[in-house]
Parts: C-alpha cells; sequence; structure tokens
C-alpha cells in the first residue's frame, strides 16, 4: 500500500513527507478506521481514500511528530471512514450500529501536555461536528470549501459549523 501511497505524490520531497507519515501513523490510522467499520477490508479501503485526501492536503502538515498532525490525520481518517460505513449501510452490508464510534480517536488518544492545556477541557464540551471543523480550519488552516469536500458537505454548512462553534466556545469559555 505505501508504494500506491507515494506514487501519489508529485515531487521527491513530497514522497519524503509522505513515507515518514506513512510510517508513524498508517497502524494507528488502520485503527481509527477499523473501529468504525468492524471489518478489515473496508478499513483498508478507508485508509486508502484518507490518504487521497491527506496527500492533496500536504501543504497543510509542516511537523511529522506533532499532535497537530495526529488529529488531522485521526479526523480525516474517522470522517473518511463513517462515509464509508454510511455508504455501506444504506445498502445493508454492515449492521452494527453507528453510535459505537462516535467517540472521536482525536480525544481518546490524547497526550499527557495535550490535557493540560485548557482549551482541550473546553472542547470536549462542544459536539464533535463543530469541534472538528474548528480544529481543521484555525489550527490546520484549511477553508471552508476545504472542509466541505472533505466531510462530503455544502460549504454554507461548514459555515455555519464554524459560527455556531465559535458561539459555543465563546460560552464554554465564559463558564
Amino acid at each position: 500500500m505505501l508504494c500506491m501511497v507515494i506514487a501519489m505524490a508529485d515531487s521527491p520531497e513530497e514522497k519524503r513527507k509522505i513515507e515518514k507519515l506513512y510510517e508513524k501513523y498508517n497502524r494507528f490510522m488502520y485503527m481509527v478506521a477499523f473501529n468504525v467499520l468492524k471489518h478489515s477490508e473496508d478499513a483498508e479501503d478507508a485508509l486508502m481514500e484518507a490518504w487521497e485526501k491527506i496527500i492533496v492536503h500536504l501543504d497543510k502538515i509542516n511537523e511529522i511528530d506533532c499532535q497537530e498532525t495526529k488529529s488531522f490525520l485521526v479526523i480525516i481518517t474517522e470522517r473518511t471512514a463513517i462515509d464509508l460505513y454510511r455508504k455501506k449501510s444504506r445498502r445493508g452490508k454492515i449492521m452494527a450500529a453507528l453510535t459505537e464510534c462516535e467517540d472521536s480517536p482525536f480525544f481518546a488518544t490524547r497526550e499527557k501536555e495535550f490535557e493540560n492545556i485548557e482549551l482541550y477541557h473546553v472542547m470536549r464540551n462542544i459536539p464533535k461536528k463543530y469541534a472538528e471543523v474548528l480544529i481543521l480550519h484555525y489550527i490546520h488552516g484549511l477553508t471552508g470549501r476545504e472542509i466541505a469536500k472533505l466531510f462530503d458537505i455544502k460549504e454554507d454548512a461548514v459555515i455555519k459549523r464554524l459560527s455556531r462553534g465559535r458561539k459555543m466556545l465563546g460560552e464554554e469559555m465564559g463558564k
């Protein structure tokens, strides 16, 4: 699979970056996808789709070994797996409940240093769909259009989620 992922890169620098990301995070990303889909072949399909999305946004990743990169990859992998789950469940192929995977690995796989940040605690109190959009927009610098494409929703929905997320964030910070 690494060869297929690296083949998508344009330059030698991108290939090296992808190779490092793959070596560090691919197993973890597979576990995230498997936790959602509960089926190894479907998890592999979701993982391949996630890598395609990640490569499109490779310029958003500055450091390989940091919490921001990890959360970015987890969010994309989880959302891709959930989208695949929904497609499959519409066809009646997967019967497990989607609610089993609603706890985001972004929050479940936190690092000790990240736990002490006040924003982490505030983001845990915001619904996941708003927190993910806020993280992708403000931490990773994705535009509304890019987030809409990743989540397969309309750009207006992303803008609304950003607005509601900021409002919820302000209310949580004011407590």
